[in-house]
C-alpha cells in the first residue's frame, strides 16, 4: 500500500549540528574566532600562522569580561592582517609564547629584542655552538659547562636579557656564595669566570639579534678583587726539592727530577711519548698534553694554545733525567708513554697526587702544595739566576714574557745573565755552589 505523504527532500538528510549559542549568536557571530567559557575562565580561541591556538585570559567568565575578550579577540586578528601582531606581547604567560616567537623570527624576519629573549635558552644555544665551532679544547668546554650547569644556568636561567644589569650581578654574587658547592664558597677568582664566561654570551646574544649598541648591560662593570697571582705561587727551594727527590721511589725520581728543571705543565709531562725527544739534536717536542674531555673523562688532547705547542733545548740537567727514565721505560717494554706508572699503565693525576705526591710531600716533611708549583720552582730558580725572561717564556710556553713578570717578577734578583739556560743548569749541576757536586746527585739522602 502506498502512502499518499510526501517526504520533503530536506527531512531525510542529516540532522544538523545544534548551533552552540556561544559560537554562531551575540558576541562570535560573523566574527573571526571566538570566546569561550571553558571551566569558569573567558579563553579566545583563534588561528595565528596556520595553527590554532586557545589561551586563557586570567579573566573569570562574566558578560562584561566576555565583552572585553571578544574586543581584544577583534583587535587581534586585525594586527594578524597588518602584520603587527607579536604573540608574547598578547600572552607573556602563555606556554606557546617562546614557540611563537621563534616562528615569527623565522617567517617575518623580526629580530627579537632583549626582553624577549631567555638568557637560560640562550646560554644552552651559545655553548652547544662553540662545542661544535672546535674553537676551543675538550678541556676549556669543561670548565665552561661547570659554570654554565652550577651557577649561570640556576641564577640567569629564569630572566630575560633585558634584565641584566649591576645590580643583577650583586644579586647573583650573593647567591652564588650561598651555595657553597662541594662544601666551599665560591672564590671571586670562581665568580670572575662566570661573568667572563656570560659576558661572552652576552657578545653573541648581540650579534645573533643585532641589538648593536642599544644592549650594554656590562657598562661600568668592574671585575672582583682577587688575590695577587704571587700568593699561588709556593715555588720548592733547591733544598726542598732535594728532599722531597731523596724520599720519593725509585721509579718516581726521574719523572720529579724532570719537572723541577723544564716546568713542563703536568698533562705535556704525563703526555710526552718517545719519539718527541730528539736526542742526537738534544730537543724535546712538545705536541699533545692529557686533558679531559667534555665529561670529564681523561683524553690525549692539544696543547693549552698554539705557543704551548714548542721545542725545547735540552739542558744536560734536563737530559740526565731522561736518560734516567729511558732505562726505566726500556726496561717496562716501552709502554706508549714515556712517563708511566710502575705496570707501564698511563698516570692519572688524582691517583698520582694520592699515592705519591701527597706521601712524599709528608715523608719530607714539607708544606702540602699542588704539584704546578714543579713548575713554578722552575721560573722562579731560573729568574733568580737572572736567565732571560724571553727564554724561561719559551720553555714554558708562553707567547711573551707578561705573564712571566707579572707573576714571577718578585724572584728577578739580577739584571742580567745567560740568555740560554747555562746559568739555571749550572744552578743544578754544581758548577756555582753545592761543593760542585750535581744537585740531582747520588748522595740525596743527605738533607739539609
Amino acid at each position: 500500500m502506498k502512502s499518499n505523504t510526501i517526504i520533503r527532500n530536506d527531512a531525510i538528510s542529516s540532522p544538523k549540528r545544534k548551533e552552540s549559542p556561544t559560537r554562531k549568536r551575540g558576541m562570535n557571530r560573523h566574527k573571526k574566532g571566538s570566546v569561550r567559557n571553558i571551566n569558569g575562565a573567558v579563553y579566545v580561541d583563534f588561528y595565528y600562522m596556520e595553527e590554532r591556538v586557545r589561551e586563557n585570559t586570567r579573566l573569570p567568565w562574566s558578560e562584561k569580561n566576555s565583552a572585553l575578550a571578544r574586543k581584544q579577540l577583534d583587535r587581534i586578528h586585525s594586527a594578524i592582517e597588518l602584520g603587527t601582531f607579536r604573540f608574547a606581547e598578547v600572552f607573556p604567560y602563555s606556554r606557546k609564547k617562546d614557540y611563537f616567537q621563534k616562528k615569527e623570527q623565522a617567517t617575518m624576519g623580526i629580530e627579537l629584542q632583549p626582553n624577549q629573549v631567555s638568557c637560560g635558552e640562550f646560554i644552552q644555544e651559545w655553548y652547544e655552538l662553540l662545542r661544535d665551532s672546535g674553537r676551543v679544547t675538550e678541556r676549556t668546554l669543561l670548565g665552561y659547562n661547570d659554570l654554565i650547569r652550577n651557577y649561570l644556568k640556576p641564577f640567569f636561567g629564569p630572566l630575560s636579557f633585558e634584565e641584566l644589569n649591576l645590580l643583577a650581578f650583586d644579586k647573583f654574587f650573593s647567591w652564588a656564595r650561598k651555595q657553597k658547592l662541594r662544601g666551599y664558597t665560591v672564590s671571586n677568582a670562581t665568580l670572575n669566570k662566570c661573568m667572563t664566561v656570560l659576558k661572552m654570551v652576552c657578545k653573541g646574544a648581540v650579534h645573533h639579534y643585532k641589538w648593536g649598541n642599544q644592549f650594554h648591560p656590562f657598562l661600568d662593570y668592574k671585575k672582583l678583587s682577587v688575590d695577587d697571582p704571587y700568593h699561588k705561587v709556593r715555588p720548592f727551594s733547591l733544598q726542598e726539592q732535594e728532599r722531597l727527590i731523596a724520599v720519593l721511589p725509585d721509579h718516581w725520581k726521574p719523572y720529579f727530577k724532570f719537572a723541577f728543571s723544564t716546568g713542563l705543565r703536568q698533562g705535556e709531562q704525563i703526555g710526552l711519548k718517545s719519539k718527541d725527544i730528539d736526542w742526537e739534536k738534544g730537543a724535546l717536542h712538545i705536541k699533545r698534553a692529557m686533558t679531559r674531555d667534555e665529561s670529564g673523562r681523561p683524553i690525549e688532547g692539544k696543547t693549552k694554545n698554539q705557543y704551548s705547542r714548542r721545542t725545547i733545548k735540552l739542558l744536560p740537567v734536563m737530559r740526565d733525567a731522561l736518560r734516567e727514565q729511558k732505562r726505566i721505560h726500556e726496561r717496562l717494554d716501552s709502554p706508549e708513554y714515556f712517563f708511566c706508572t710502575p705496570r707501564g699503565a698511563r698516570i692519572h693525576p688524582s691517583n698520582f697526587r694520592r699515592k705519591v705526591w701527597l706521601p712524599a710531600l709528608k715523608q719530607a716533611d714539607l708544606k702540602i702544595r699542588d704539584m704546578r708549583q714543579t713548575r713554578h720552582s722552575f721560573a722562579t730558580n731560573a729568574l733568580s739566576c737572572g736567565e732571560n725572561p724571553l727564554w724561561i717564556a719559551s720553555v714554558l710556553g708562553h707567547r711573551n714574557t707578561e705573564m712571566i713578570i707579572k707573576v714571577y717578577s718578585k724572584y728577578i734578583e739580577r739584571s742580567s745573565g745567560s740568555s740560554d739556560g747555562k746559568t739555571f743548569n749550572d744552578l743544578y749541576q754544581g758548577n756555582n755552589s753545592n761543593n760542585g757536586e750535581p744537585f740531582f746527585g747520588q748522595n740525596l739522602g743527605k738533607t739539609g
